[in-house]
């Protein structure tokens, strides 16, 4: 379910980047919003996607709003398992980028 429901705002924030040549365009804002209400309406199910489901595609891109979904959620489950998902990324690059979106969420965190 969720990745059905990912994939086309996926495709439309892909569209508009390619199309504007701009990462901050108003309406890739607007996907980012989308995907963190996908991300963060049942964690549960969200776990299960990212630990079970999710490509190395799909999870790089989604990556880009991992600190809004652990700012919003704060959700140290979540937080373990994009750190477990991360480490299996196969491509370097990719599992760079990965690591740099985690370290990001990984400050929205706030101690107990």
């Amino acid at each position: 379910m969720i990745k059905e429901e990912l994939e086309p705002v996926l495709k439309e924030r892909i569209r508009i980047a390619d199309e504007t040549q701009d990462e901050w365009d108003y309406g890739i804002d607007k996907c980012w919003e989308k995907e963190v209400e996908i991300l963060t309406r049942d964690m549960a199910a969200t776990i299960n996607f990212i630990e079970n489901e999710c490509d190395d595609e799909t999870f790089c891109w989604i990556g880009e709003v991992f600190y809004e979904v652990v700012a919003k959620t704060q959700s140290k489950d979540f937080f373990e398992a994009i750190k477990r998902r991360a480490a299996k990324v196969v491509d370097d690059e990719e599992r760079r980028c990965v690591e740099v979106d985690l370290e990001h969420a990984g400050y929205e965190l706030l101690d107990d």
